[in-house]
């Protein structure tokens, strides 16, 4: 297959991209699908859905990644995470997917896992361009995430430290930062799998976030919008042991979703099992699930 690194703007910034080309396309061939992929929490597609994009391309589609605003190798301010801008970000990848040579604008899919997958929900739900969707372990009500990642008392502490700053923060115009891990706490798992990020040299954020980034991720609430999708087809995948995204998120997500839909249970599996190099066995099935499921409507 073919890849190469290009750029797009959105929001005036100039962002990395990852292009992959099918290896039999060629040119004067009749247009083909193309599928955006979007990275989770850490912004960084290259990092956490090379494998994805590959599998993806070796289908027999074009096929985008990007890094964020902010994150991995893309402009824009550091130390924030807001997934409304990360929207825009994804609206803005769709239109230059459209001007691909060799893409039909017309038929355009989504795969998002993680954070990706909660952003894929709402980006489906607000643009019909996208035609089909996959979202993976994903996050769909921030809210309850940052609840349930926590001890009872430690939500309610957290979640009056967030408020008490948003009061602060409106005064003075200056964001409070805080170590990363106390907005998204980690669990041994998510802990091995940034220090394996980091021996392989991905580029990520700082160790800090503002505070602020909590606070927007809690009012983000894919789950509310996603009745909009139908009758576009969506198909949703959980870990059934996911310590770090309630399996419960994706249910319930589901549940709400108009037809025609689907969802992946992955057996004895855990949030990052889906991704390549930490279970190839269950990665198999996200595989052979989003493939076939791209192929049956896309």
């Amino acid at each position: 297959m073919n890849y190469e690194s290009i750029n797009f703007y959105s929001d005036g910034l100039r962002l990395a991209g990852y292009l992959y080309t099918p290896p039999d396309w060629r040119e004067g061939d009749a247009p083909r699908p193309a599928i955006l992929v979007i990275a989770g929490y850490s912004g960084n597609t290259k990092a956490d859905c090379t494998h994805m994009m590959v599998e993806l391309c070796k289908a027999g589609w074009f096929v985008l990644g990007f890094d964020y605003q902010g994150f991995g190798d893309s402009e824009g301010k550091r130390n924030r995470h807001r997934a409304l801008e990360q929207a825009q970000n994804c609206y803005d990848a769709i239109s230059y997917i459209q001007g691909i040579p060799g893409v039909d604008p017309k038929r355009i899919g989504l795969f998002g896992t993680s954070f990706g997958g909660a952003n894929g929900v709402w980006v489906t739900a607000h643009d019909e361009r996208v035609k089909v969707l996959v979202t993976s372990v994903g996050v769909m009500n921030g809210q309850t995430w940052m609840q349930s990642i926590r001890r009872p008392w430690e939500w309610l502490e957290f979640k009056k430290i967030v408020e008490e700053d948003a009061q602060r923060r409106v005064r003075t115009g200056e964001p409070k930062m805080v170590f990363h891990g106390e907005i998204m706490l980690r669990d041994p798992d998510s802990a091995r799998q940034r220090e394996m990020h980091k021996e392989k040299g991905h580029v990520f954020q700082s160790e800090e976030r503002d505070l602020e980034s909590a606070e927007a991720t809690m009012r983000y609430r894919p789950e509310w919008v996603v009745n909009q999708i139908s009758p576009r087809p969506a198909l949703f995948i959980y870990a059934e042991f996911d310590n770090l995204v309630p399996p419960s998120q994706q249910i319930s997500c589901f549940e709400k979703c108009g037809e025609p839909k689907k969802i992946v249970k992955l057996p004895d599996s855990g949030h990052y099992d889906s991704y390549e190099f930490r279970n190839p066995v269950t990665c198999q099935i996200t595989y052979e699930e989003t493939i076939s499921w791209f192929k049956q409507y896309l």
